[in-house]
């Protein structure tokens, strides 16, 4: 069961207005006014709650389950279940994903501004939005309507967010112009000084970084990332791209939409990133390349190339993955054939 402490839970819904959400249609003869209180996994879930089964491995918990409401694939819905009510989803994961933001939406607890909240006067606050204590809003900074700025998060001169923002504790923002609806997770640096170190004949020397950090609409940004501003030109984030945690994106870094990053993923300065690409944890990225759209990167693995449009990369350095599949087959063989008493 969820923790309301926590997760304050909205509902319940009716599996009419349940299956509407995830714009799904309700199987025939469906109780479409039977109302359930809240999402569970499978194996928890009781006849008033919403699960998901997208994963065939999971196949003994589909049967064993007792939710009231399992939405699947067509191709899963045919395994034996316990006879609750089936929604089919073409990708049951998304479906299940808008489901629990109707029970379980981002919002606003307590829209105001905290007594020990920093507001410079120069500052515009749009309407409805939380200030938490602590936090730092600088001169002609923008905040848009609905924003969230929670404890200790500095928000540095001239930057502007859209409206719906959520901004994590101790994150700090500077010559940045951020879209609407962008979450970011605790601890981030988005407009720091990128690392423009320059060796020259009296020792090393920091060149200016006078770009800046252009985010679009609706991207996520996980815990303790760093987004440096751009040395010249703009280190640019497409809407919709999706950053976890601990992930670095250097300076002049153009990043189109739809993308996804995985964890410790990191991409050097000067690197251009087309749209819906989906970049492994802990991939590192050579400066100066181009990242076609449609590409995957697999985790851990090194690009010191230009990655063509709708490939598959994998290994180190990173080679087309059924390349790096047949050279670990044949690296296992000489292996074997080398070590004695095989």
């Amino acid at each position: 069961m969820v923790d309301s402490r926590f997760f304050p839970t909205l509902g319940p819904f009716t599996l009419g207005e349940i299956a509407a959400r995830a714009q799904l249609t309700l199987p025939d003869g469906a109780p479409g006014e039977r109302k359930f209180r809240d999402i569970a996994p499978l194996e928890s879930a009781s006849a008033e709650d919403v699960s998901v089964f997208s994963d065939a491995r999971l196949a003994a918990s589909f049967a064993a389950s007792h939710a009231g409401v399992i939405v699947t694939s067509a191709k899963l819905a045919g395994l034996p279940h316990n006879g609750g009510h089936i929604l089919v989803a073409r990708d049951p994961r998304f479906a299940f994903a808008a489901i629990g933001l109707l029970f379980h939406p981002r919002s606003l607890d307590k829209p105001g501004l905290h007594a020990t909240a920093e507001i410079d006067p120069s500052a515009t606050l749009g309407v409805g939005c939380q200030v938490d204590s602590g936090a730092v809003i600088g001169p002609e900074a923008r905040i848009g309507d609905g924003c969230h700025i929670s404890s200790h998060a500095v928000i540095g001169a001239g930057v502007v967010l859209g409206a719906g923002c959520c901004v994590g504790a101790n994150v700090v923002i500077s010559h940045a112009l951020i879209g609407a609806g962008v979450r970011i997770g605790s601890g981030t640096v988005i407009g720091g000084e990128g690392f423009g170190v320059v060796l020259g004949p009296t020792g090393l020397m920091c060149s200016a970084q006078i770009g800046r950090v252009l985010i679009g609409d609706a991207v996520r940004i996980g815990g303790n990332c760093t987004i440096d501003r751009g040395a010249l030109a703009d280190t640019v984030i497409g809407q919709g791209t999706m950053i976890d945690n601990l992930v670095q994106i250097g300076h002049n870094v153009c990043i189109g939409s739809n993308c996804i990053f995985a964890g410790q993923a990191g991409v050097a300065g000067s690197v251009t990133i087309g749209d819906n690409v989906m970049v492994g944890g802990q991939v590192a990225i050579s400066d100066h390349l181009t990242v076609g759209t449609n590409a995957r990167i697999a985790g851990k693995a090194g690009v010191m190339r230009d990655v063509a449009a709708g490939e598959a990369v994998a290994g180190y350095p990173a080679v087309p993955v059924r390349q790096w599949h047949r050279q670990n087959v044949f690296l296992g063989r000489s292996v074997q054939k080398t070590t004695p008493g095989t």
